[in-house]
């Protein structure tokens, strides 16, 4: 059926251009070469073709530029502890250094008046200051006030009155915990009694160090004589 009505349409098509009528009614003959060129509907869509063979590999192109840094990444896991290296040769003998004094820490003290039966327990203060060293005796307060740690030797002394009665009993404190006593009793006999006692402590920064006189006994003391 399609193709008979392009055969028609094309007989039609022919019967016109065999003619030309000009502007004065005469009509032409027209060239039988002359090409027509006819629009027809398109067909049905063929089957596609074969894949054509591979082209050659193209050049190279330009090299990018280098792209900026990116985000740093997570620290990764920490890897094992390596095995020990081998000992390397001892350096060079160092010079000499210098070397530094030690601290050095002292006191002596005195009292030259008596101390009384108090009634309580009574720090004892010193009115004579034979030595203080580094400062760490406080005269107000008749305590030894460590400033650096060490060492320390204490010595103490006391003195009865010549008196039968007379007796005294003084300790040596360390922040308030006893180290050591001394005590002396004229038991009925009027005499001045004298006697020491001594006590190596070890001492931190900030120990305090004093001799306490106890309720009930008194301390004997004057200018020439002194404990």
């Amino acid at each position: 059926m399609k193709i008979a009505v392009l055969a028609s349409l094309l007989l039609v098509l022919r019967a016109f251009v065999a003619q030309e009528t000009d502007q004065d009614g005469v009509c032409s003959q027209l060239n039988n070469s002359q090409n027509i060129t006819v629009v027809v509907a398109p067909g049905a869509q063929g089957e596609p073709g074969t894949e054509g063979p591979r082209g050659p590999k193209g050049e190279p192109g330009e090299r990018a530029p280098r792209g900026g840094p990116g985000k740093l990444g997570p620290v990764g896991p920490r890897g094992e502890k390596g095995d020990k290296g081998e000992l390397g040769p001892a350096g060079e003998k160092g010079a000499p250094g210098n070397l530094a004094a030690p601290p050095v820490v002292a006191f002596s003290v005195a009292r030259t008046n008596s101390l009384l039966d108090p009634g309580v327990d009574t720090l004892v203060t010193y009115d004579v200051i034979l030595s203080n060293v580094d400062g760490a005796y406080n005269q107000e307060t008749g305590k030894f006030v460590a400033s650096v740690g060490g060492v320390y030797f204490f010595m103490f002394t006391g003195m009865t009155e010549n008196s039968s009665s007379s007796r005294y009993f003084v300790r040596l404190m360390k922040n308030g915990a006893l180290m050591v006593g001394l005590h002396e009793n004229n038991s009925g006999q009027s005499e001045f009694q004298s006697s020491s006692n001594s006590a190596i402590l070890q001492l931190q920064p900030g120990d305090e160090v004093w001799v306490q006189l106890r309720s009930g006994y008194s301390l004997y003391s004057n200018g020439n004589i002194t404990n």
